[in-house]
């Protein structure tokens, strides 16, 4: 985030969030979602916790009026809690499956991380486009 003026942090495209609201988004899901998921694993539960598709949480969360280094803070908080409870789990864990509630397909816990990553990658994708097209590239 660094060399990003703060103008363009905060604004937003004609669709969509702006950067700083893709960062806090990271962090929302995996504090609440992500984290959620694992655990379910832990206790062997058959379907994983719905996410929220209006992403209310993001949108409630007003990271625009926050400096982004607070919302790095947060975002790197939840990370480093989610990646704690993994490191907690047995190896077999990670072999376990759920059902996941909007794709209706059983998936292993490795297979849920993995969704994560794809995940945090399009908006890292989309944070890129968002400070290019700011810089005129």
């Amino acid at each position: 985030m660094a060399g990003i003026a703060e103008a363009v942090q905060t604004r937003r495209p004609a669709q969509g969030w702006s950067i700083r609201e893709h960062v806090g988004h990271i962090g929302d899901l995996d504090a609440g979602v992500f984290l959620s998921r694992v655990q379910a694993y832990r206790k062997r539960e058959t379907t994983l916790p719905p996410a929220d598709l209006t992403n209310a949480v993001t949108s409630d969360a007003n990271h625009n009026a926050r400096s982004m280094q607070e919302i790095l803070a947060i975002a790197r908080h939840a990370r480093a809690v989610l990646v704690a409870e993994l490191e907690e789990l047995d190896e077999e864990v990670f072999a376990r499956t759920a059902v996941h509630p909007r794709l209706g397909v059983p998936m292993r816990l490795v297979d849920t991380m993995f969704f994560v990553a794809e995940h945090d990658d399009h908006h890292l994708a989309t944070i890129t486009e968002l400070a290019r097209t700011a810089r005129g590239r």
